[in-house]
């Protein structure tokens, strides 16, 4: 009787449980009630999704977010597959009158609720391109990629070749644009969405809503393949066309990974709002929130929050923490293994060219990262193309934008941000091993050369290896000329720190550290006790007090000695007459180095 009693409790308890979790689900699926559909994976039109036909995660507020705002046009960054091309593709289906006679599609999603958005729906005519097709190996392929996306937008409205509202003269014009794009024949066509807007305006007497998607692809493909001047400047003659002088669109909406310098492509263009990663507006518009994702495993019937958020968590965007890839969640709903899902390949070139360019004095700081550590940086999300080769901030910039690294502490300046940088996640640190430091090992022979050199004590061939660096990976600016310009000491400081860090494994590495009467630059303590051990010392040459670089070495050599930077090293139990002392000279690009016992 008592086993009856314990049984039946236990019963009651089983099902006080199951109908908390059944009322979770269905509060779960009242607020966002498409997470417990079958995920499919590489669709991004919203048709695709309504009514339940496949999981979706609502991001309708963005809408009613953007229409509060007064811009008229706004740029949004974010890192690929962050969902931006489904919500412009969610956008459109909300305001084109094309879609006015199927409110279901958002009768159950949050824009809906309000009513100022509601009583826009299917009111607004839309003209939505995408540029991430347009690439090539040149400028025509690219082009002709270009003029296929303006076919296709001017096929979407095909509906004007018979409006009663246009002249046959403008019909006859559309059709002729239309045609001339489907054969690649309208690449100076610089008119081509202001023209289709104003067909619009004369069709439905409103004005249209433009939405850009991936604007920075074939600008990112041209720098890359070398035709960007062509490319920038067919660009800036679309986009000057279709915002600047166009009285035929109400707003607009431009999506990419990066933030293009106003000066290059948006020069003449005052009424641009940014929003870039770093920016608190629509922060939890792209990507899914740490709530979403919760709601959607346990919608999904999967019980691994904990792994998920261990793996994939850590985007940041604004002050909104916690953001996942829609990409890594969805591929793991869908075969529900935690694995790395997320390689953004579409910038690496790019970024693998600047560091091969300038690989030394930034690897150090990405040895820092790699070691779950943040590096303080100030950054400028700007990337201006025409400088790019001598450029370190594109380098961070690009590395932000696209996802590899997230910014905390951020403090925004006029034109730059101060932040502490550190890698996204435990899946991008994954990617960061294999492709970011595979870039710095392309082409890194040189500087493996000067290692070798160093613990051989070869100073000539470290001379000339060095001189080899400072004149092929170094800009006059980098180096500096004079003291008050810019602090050459620290910038080579930070040269030797990245040329050594590979042997991180053999020495522990210190830099500006106490010892004896005084600070020394680097000291490089060996791990083992018959190895030799280093001490370090960097002086700019300082013409009014010495003739030559041999003699700024010398007072490098007295200021090891005076100061006693050996004293540290010899506590440690290193033999005196192991450890080798080095005077770097340096004059701009000119260098010399010494070495004393």
């Amino acid at each position: 009787m008592f086993l009856a009693f314990e049984e039946r409790k236990q019963l009651i308890e089983e099902k006080q449980r199951l109908s908390a979790y059944l009322n979770g689900l269905k509060s779960i699926l009242k607020r966002n009630p498409y997470l417990d559909a079958k995920v499919g994976l590489g669709y991004d039109n919203f048709l695709d999704f309504t009514c339940g036909r496949q999981f979706y995660v609502d991001k309708t507020h963005f809408i009613s977010e953007w229409m509060r705002s007064d811009a008229k046009v706004t740029l949004i960054t974010r890192p690929r597959r962050f969902g931006k091309t489904t919500l412009f593709s969610t956008v459109e289906t909300f305001f084109d009158p094309k879609y006015a006679k199927h409110p279901e599609y958002f009768e159950k999603l949050r824009v809906w609720k309000d009513k100022k958005s509601r009583e826009m729906f299917g009111k607004i005519p839309v003209i939505s391109v995408s540029f991430g097709s347009c690439k090539g190996m040149n400028y025509e392929q690219s082009m002709k990629n270009m003029m296929f996306s303006f076919f296709e937008i001017y096929e979407k409205h095909s509906y004007l070749q018979d409006s009663t509202e246009l002249s046959e003269s403008e019909k006859q014009q559309f059709t002729e644009a239309k045609e001339s794009f489907f054969a690649s024949r309208g690449e100076n066509d610089w008119q081509v969405i202001k023209r289709l807007c104003y067909f619009l305006y004369r069709h439905h007497k409103v004005l249209p809503i433009i939405l850009v998607d991936e604007y920075d692809t074939p600008l990112l493909e041209a720098y890359t393949q070398g035709y960007w001047d062509e490319m920038i400047a067919a660009c800036r003659q679309i986009f000057h066309n279709a915002f600047k002088q166009n009285d035929f669109y109400s707003r607009a909406i431009i999506t990419g990974v990066t933030r293009i310098s106003k000066n290059s492509l948006f020069s003449d263009l005052n009424n641009l709002e940014v929003d870039t990663v770093t920016c608190d507006a629509y922060s939890d518009c792209f990507g899914f929130t740490e709530q979403e994702v919760m709601d959607a495993l346990k919608c999904q019937n999967l019980d691994k929050m904990r792994d998920v958020k261990d793996l994939y968590d850590g985007f940041i965007f604004g002050k909104q923490k916690d953001m996942y890839n829609p990409w890594s969640i969805c591929n793991y709903i869908r075969q529900g293994e935690l694995i790395s899902y997320w390689t953004n390949t579409s910038s690496n070139k790019l970024i693998g060219d600047i560091i091969r360019k300038h690989p030394v004095g930034r690897k150090y700081e990405i040895e820092q990262l790699m070691s779950g550590e943040k590096v303080h940086k100030e950054i400028n999300e700007n990337i201006t193309f025409q400088y790019l080769d001598g450029d370190e901030n594109s380098l961070w910039s690009l590395l932000l934008s696209v996802g590899y690294i997230k910014a905390e502490n951020v403090v925004h300046k006029v034109d730059t941000i101060e932040c502490d940088v550190s890698v996204t996640n435990k899946e991008v640190m994954a990617m960061f091993r294999t492709e970011i430091l595979g870039m710095f090992h392309n082409g890194f022979s040189v500087y493996n050369r000067f290692v070798k050199a160093l613990l051989e004590h070869n100073i000539e061939d470290m001379n000339d290896y060095l001189s080899e660096i400072a004149c092929t990976s170094m800009s006059y600016f980098d180096v500096g000329n004079e003291k008050e310009a810019r602090t050459p000491e620290n910038f080579y400081h930070g040269l030797i720190l990245g040329l050594i860090v590979t042997l991180r494994d053999r020495y522990r590495i210190v830099s500006n550290c106490e010892s004896g009467r005084g600070r020394y630059d680097i000291a490089m303590y060996p791990l083992e006790k018959n190895q030799d051990a280093f001490l370090m010392e960097f002086k700019v040459w300082d013409k009014k007090k010495e003739k030559n670089l041999e003699e700024t070495v010398e007072s490098a050599f007295r200021q090891i000695e005076e100061k006693k930077y050996v004293t540290d090293l010899v506590t440690a139990g290193i033999n005196e007459e192991r450890i080798y002392k080095l005077g770097f000279a340096f004059a701009g690009k000119e260098v010399l180095v010494k070495e004393k016992i």
